[in-house]
């Protein structure tokens, strides 16, 4: 007799949990849907961001070239930079607006910015800004006689 009250208080015990599973499952989902979504809206992130560096390497590249010798190298480095970003053939930027500056005896820098062109939040009005900067030293011939000037 004490081991059937014993069984029958267990088998209770064992009841009284039943469908907590699936309160756990509600709430605890929308939480791993969320990072998730916030996984791969980072993933979005971090390849446009590489896009728009290359972008912009492919400009700071041509400006470094021609900067010492081409009153027009500040375009050109433009147009290399959207080039190389055209050519990547992706939309992860919503528009590219690549803008070059600095000083064409020292150092020159390309700029490339532009919108995420997805987001994974979209109702949540989530708009990010990609922004990559490159550049160095312009690279010119520096004869003995001119005092290292270009």
């Amino acid at each position: 007799m004490m081991l059937f009250r014993r069984i029958r208080s267990l088998l209770r015990a064992a009841r009284s949990d039943r469908g907590s599973n699936v309160v756990e499952l509600a709430v605890l989902a929308p939480a791993l849907m969320l990072i998730c979504m916030l996984i791969l809206q980072f993933g979005l992130w971090f390849n446009a961001r590489q896009a728009a560096l290359a972008a912009a390497q492919a400009g700071a590249l041509v400006a470094r070239e021609n900067a010492a010798t081409n009153s027009q190298w500040a375009s050109a480095a433009q147009a290399a930079a959207t080039k190389y970003y055209t050519e990547l053939n992706t939309r992860l930027l919503g528009g590219l607006t690549a803008n070059a500056h600095g000083n064409r005896r020292t150092n020159v820098y390309v700029t490339v910015t532009g919108p995420l062109g997805y987001s994974v939040f979209p109702f949540f009005g989530l708009h990010l800004t990609i922004s990559a900067t490159a550049g160095g030293p312009v690279e010119c011939f520096r004869p003995a006689g001119l005092n290292g000037n270009c």
